[in-house]
């Protein structure tokens, strides 16, 4: 499974292990292979993910983007 990095709205990062990210309705939530749910983030408590490159990466999920994937807009 590919590493994520999770922007969260309180300015913590969050890593997690996952096979994709996917968003709903403003929510963040990440799946696993199989289609399991492992995290999900409410609308409004997220702000970027990103694939996480590099050292920390899984060598079949390597990417070479920078910035966030997703990002995620406030509700007002």
């Amino acid at each position: 499974m590919s590493m994520w990095t999770v922007g969260r709205a309180d300015g913590m990062d969050e890593q997690i292990e996952a096979e994709m990210l996917a968003t709903e309705s403003g929510a963040l939530v990440a799946l696993a292979e199989d289609g399991l749910l492992l995290r999900a983030w409410a609308p409004g408590q997220w702000r970027t993910a990103g694939h996480v490159a590099g050292v920390a990466a899984h060598p079949a999920g390597t990417s070479t983007a920078r910035g966030p994937v997703v990002v995620g807009l406030p509700r007002r």
